[in-house]
C-alpha cells in the first residue's frame, strides 16, 4: 500500500519540495536581517521616516505664517 507521505510518491516529493521551499525562505529572511543590520539600513529609514515628519511639521508652520500674511503660495 502506498502512502501519501512514503518517499518515492507524488506526496512525498510535494512534501519534501515544500519543506525545501519553507527552509530556502528561512535562510531567506535570515540573511536578509543580517544585510540590513550590518549596513544599517533599518536605522536609516527610521531617521528617513523621522526628518519626513520634521519637514511635515515645518511646512506647516511655513503655511500657518503665508496664511496669516495674507500671501499665497
Amino acid at each position: 500500500m502506498h502512502g501519501f507521505y512514503e518517499y518515492g510518491t507524488f506526496g512525498g516529493g510535494l512534501i519534501s519540495f515544500l519543506i525545501t521551499l519553507a527552509i530556502l525562505a528561512l535562510i531567506f529572511l535570515v540573511c536578509r536581517e543580517i544585510v540590513c543590520w550590518y549596513w544599517k539600513i533599518n536605522r536609516a529609514m527610521e531617521l528617513l521616516e523621522r526628518q519626513n515628519l520634521l519637514l511635515e511639521r515645518i511646512e506647516a508652520k511655513i503655511s500657518a505664517v503665508s496664511g496669516s500674511n495674507g500671501k499665497t503660495s
